[in-house]
């Protein structure tokens, strides 16, 4: 599926074949679309591979055609827990005539960009005349997304910490695990999107005006923004789950500690009893009140132990 858009007079319009000077929104290319876009461009089979592979690098290139850049881009896990996260590579292509972007399948800065160009009247957000600052209004719609989904986390970090205050089970702390894959995810396309900015902003078609410049460095200060706000985000699930394991271990010493408490209390009247469980003579045996005398050898035993167990605070 693809779309065209131009801006001419200020306006958006959507054209049914491209032209100098027009954006064209490419979602997952059947080869068919592919051969109705040959006649004005044709898409390097690398780019295609470079746009399906979720581990692909953030990088600037050369082609012999176009410049080829690859940005990581933020990706909501629909139907899964708070704060689970992916991330999916953007391709974008520009040249003299054309820019060109390149997703496979759901993308949220995509999906984003099409939600607001819906109202082409009322477009203020791209013009696609003005290549440089429409694939980097690209990457700080992916940046300020980031930002979005990283609110959402914090979030599921504070709930994951309340249901680990009042069950401490083994959900809650998988769910924590989650968080810190989709921050883990996060920081290292945060910072390799940050050295895709760098690169663009030494190139003379992205710094030749003041406010190409202002939007650079607008772009560059929301992605050291997330990043800044994963590492943070990163440590307080580190501490949490830390915070976990020792909740965990210290119930567990409490647990050991109060079994072992009750089988030594248990150990005093079961001495006596075992005594008195042999064959041989022993004191009060044959006597009218033996067995009361015996009964009470192991009440006050056991009582010791507990009086003594309770001032040591083992119980």
């Amino acid at each position: 599926m693809y779309k065209i858009y131009k801006t001419s007079r200020g306006k958006l319009s959507s054209p049914a074949k491209p032209s100098p000077g027009c954006w064209i929104d490419i979602t997952s290319p059947t080869a068919e679309e592919l051969e109705e876009l040959k006649p004005f461009f044709e898409i390097p089979e690398e780019v295609l591979r470079s746009v399906k592979d979720v581990d692909e690098v953030p990088k600037v290139e050369d082609e012999e055609d176009f410049q080829f850049i690859v940005i990581q881009t933020p990706l909501d896990n629909e139907g899964s827990e708070v704060g689970e996260y992916a991330v999916r590579p953007l391709g974008i292509l520009y040249n003299k005539d054309y820019v060109i972007t390149i997703s496979d399948g759901k993308n949220d800065v995509m999906n984003y960009l099409r939600v607001k160009l819906k109202n082409f009247d009322l477009n203020k957000i791209i013009s696609s005349d003005k290549k440089q600052q429409l694939i980097l209004k690209l990457i700080l719609f992916a940046s300020k997304i980031y930002l979005r989904y990283l609110k959402v986390i914090n979030h599921g970090i504070i709930v994951a910490q309340n249901d680990i205050e009042r069950s401490s089970q083994n959900k809650d702390i998988i769910r924590l695990m989650d968080i810190g894959k989709s921050l883990a995810y996060f920081n290292r396309s945060l910072h390799s999107n940050f050295i895709v900015v760098e690169k663009l902003a030494k190139r003379k078609l992205f710094n030749g005006t003041e406010e190409d410049e202002e939007l650079i460095e607008d772009v560059m200060d929301e992605t050291k923004q997330g990043i800044e706000t994963v590492k943070i985000y990163e440590r307080i699930v580190i501490d949490t789950a830390n915070t976990f394991a020792t909740i965990i271990s210290n119930n567990l010493n409490q647990s050991v500690k109060f079994l072992t408490s009750i089988t030594i209390i248990l150990m005093l009247p079961t001495f006596v009893a075992s005594i008195y469980g042999m064959n041989v003579d022993l004191p009060y045996q044959h006597g009218e009140h033996g067995f009361s005398i015996v009964m009470s050898m192991i009440l006050f035993s056991t009582i010791i132990g507990i009086v003594v167990f309770l001032k040591k605070r083992l119980f």
